[in-house]
């Protein structure tokens, strides 16, 4: 359905979408040349960023009359985009200032990358048919001017720390059909403090890519700029670098040095020589710290004050984050429906590596595993069909959470399987590296081309297997699937129980509804109707046994705080244990 919207003159509102090409919507052939100059505005006596003016101009473009000029989702990945809060937007032509119309229509949902695209969007219109140059001219504001959904990728805004960042998805402005771009990327400094800094997942300052970039990359790229920490120094034309916003609670150039190793072990792992620019970036996120999300040539990772400052805990968010960009990737099924490939493989192997590079301990390694088996073994959704994912993802973090647990624990099946039947010559290693040569070719991969890998390797036993997984059959590892230093047990643990409708915090607007009788949370007095004033993080307190939630509400006229252990019933779940007398030199596979 699409609603149409009337705008004055030149002047309106807008932004553009990530969308990348699909089957029938293939990226258009000829290159456009592409400058885009961004500029970082500081209010001295504020002591921020308080705005980013952007300025595209693309060198021969045409836009038919009836089709878009420009396209923005209003929610990407559960977070709002600015459509609704660009500001002095100015487009012009050859012939000069250009006329538009806008309009709010559902455009498909599609995978990018660790995200998705698509979903309902804005796009504009111009009054007439568009030739020759086109400038594009607007600004945004530096920090998330919307309030956050809940869980969510690091995309929105951020000017915290002394800096602004953002991801592409949130604010660039392309038209819909063009591309690829012979991209010139330019900072513009004047109206920023002496110092000011700016770097981009393609490198430091000023970049001007070898080749050209389709749509999607630049969407799927980030953009940080301000006072803002960055590594190696100086920053290299290619291969890792690092860049951070505001004052963690850690070392942060040790951090970004670790990561710096871990890629390097990741390029020999995956074959790569001669590495494009790949960039890291760790800011603060007071919503839901710790957590990240790999984009074009990039990842970015979140750090908090008092929770998410762990940086040993930050080590293998990192390494989940940048195994994405070296990963396979299926395209059939699209989006969500993936995600328990993409997520499962990355959680499978974001101990694994550093452990076998000996950049993590043993302990450090059973924790993961046993976080991950604890948050799937007492959920009390560990039976859904994957089908569900896409449904429920933002609305039910412990259904979110299943590509992540189910698929780490499904590819510690499989990676045991491989290594027995074949006396420890081959590993999981090998069927994901013969899944990335799938991947890149033309059409890409898909869970066919996944059984077809099993078949070969293990039999139709395992297809079958796999395909039960998929329905909800829970996947268990053999003790010994983590290596020699780790046995299964079993230990009572408690299900995750919120009490009441989970997809209340995913809501702009948290209203209390579905209190369960009984439950924690009424205990603590929470009441249906009562209205949630903060977004609250669940993704890692339901994987912890004793992590209290505290709920700030407002009740009428009252604002109350409310704490309590989000737990039910007990249940036996599995669990791994250190082994004694192996010694951690024998702990890797």
């Amino acid at each position: 359905m699409m609603k149409r919207i009337t705008l004055g003159a030149a002047l309106v509102m807008a932004a553009c979408a990530p969308i990348p090409p699909t089957a029938d919507e293939a990226p258009a052939s000829t290159v456009t040349a592409l400058e885009l100059t961004l500029m970082p505005v500081h209010d001295d006596a504020a002591g921020e960023f308080v705005s980013l003016g952007v300025s595209m101009t693309f060198d021969n473009l045409a836009v038919a009359p009836g089709e878009p000029v420009l396209r923005l989702p209003l929610v990407t990945s559960n977070v709002d985009t600015v459509a609704t809060v660009l500001t002095d937007l100015r487009v012009r032509d050859s012939a000069g200032a250009v006329m538009l119309s806008a309009a709010d229509l559902d455009q498909p949902v599609t995978s990018a990358g660790d995200a998705v695209a698509g979903g309902e969007s804005r796009e504009w219109y111009a009054d007439r048919p568009l030739q020759g140059p086109v400038t594009v001219t607007y600004s945004v504001p530096a920090h998330a001017s919307l309030p956050p959904r809940g869980p969510a990728p690091p995309f929105s805004f951020s000017n915290d720390g002394l800096g602004v960042s953002g991801a592409g998805h949130i604010f660039l402005l392309l038209p819909p059909e063009a591309g690829p771009f012979d991209t010139q990327i330019r900072w513009d400094m004047s109206a920023a403090p002496a110092g000011t800094v700016g770097v981009t997942s393609l490198g430091g300052g000023d970049v001007h890519p070898e080749q050209p970039l389709e749509a999607r990359e630049l969407r799927m790229g980030f953009y940080m700029a301000g006072a803002i920490q960055t590594w190696p120094d100086p920053l290299p034309s290619s291969g890792f670098f690092g860049a951070l916003q505001g004052n963690p609670p850690f070392d942060g150039q040790d951090l970004l040095a670790w990561t710096g190793e871990l890629y390097g072990h990741y390029e020999v792992f995956f074959g790569q020589t001669d590495a494009p620019p790949y960039g890291v970036f760790l800011r603060e996120n007071p919503v839901n710290a710790g957590g990240g999300v790999g984009l074009h040539r990039s990842f970015v990772t979140t750090f908090g004050q008092e929770r998410g400052n762990d940086p040993e805990a930050i080590k293998l968010t990192l390494a989940h984050e940048m195994f994405h960009t070296f990963q396979p990737f299926l395209s059939e099924p699209g989006g969500l429906e993936s995600s328990w490939f993409s997520e499962g493989l990355a959680s499978f192997y974001q101990s694994r590596l550093p452990l076998r590079y000996g950049m993590t301990s043993p302990e450090r390694v059973l924790e993961d595993i046993n976080f991950h088996a604890g948050r799937y073994y007492t959920s009390i959704m560990a039976d859904a069909p994957n089908s569900l994912v896409p449904e429920r993802f933002w609305a039910d973090t412990r259904i979110r959470t299943l590509p992540y647990d189910r698929g780490m624990l499904y590819f510690a099946t499989v990676d045991h399987a491989v290594r027995t039947r074949s006396d420890g010559a081959r590993s999981l290693d090998d069927l994901m590296l013969a899944m990335l040569d799938r991947s890149q070719a033309e059409g890409g991969a898909s869970n066919a081309d996944w059984e077809a890998v099993l078949q070969a390797e293990l039999g139709p036993e395992a297809v079958s297997d796999f395909r039960a997984v998929l329905e909800g059959a829970r996947p268990l590892p053999a003790p010994d699937a983590f290596g020699p230093c780790f046995t299964r047990t079993q230990r009572p643990m408690r299900r995750y129980e919120l009490g009441f409708d989970t997809a209340v915090l995913a809501e702009p607007v948290r209203i209390v509804r579905g209190l369960e009788a009984g439950s924690a949370a009424e205990a603590a007095g929470l009441r249906n109707g009562d209205r949630i004033l903060q977004p609250v993080p669940q993704d890692h307190l339901q994987g912890s046994q004793d992590m209290t939630l505290t709920l700030e509400i407002a009740r009428g006229d009252e604002t109350l705080t409310l704490t309590y252990l989000p737990r039910g019933e007990t249940v036996q779940a599995w669990q791994w244990e250190r082994i004694e007398g192996v010694p951690d030199s024998a702990c890797a596979l």
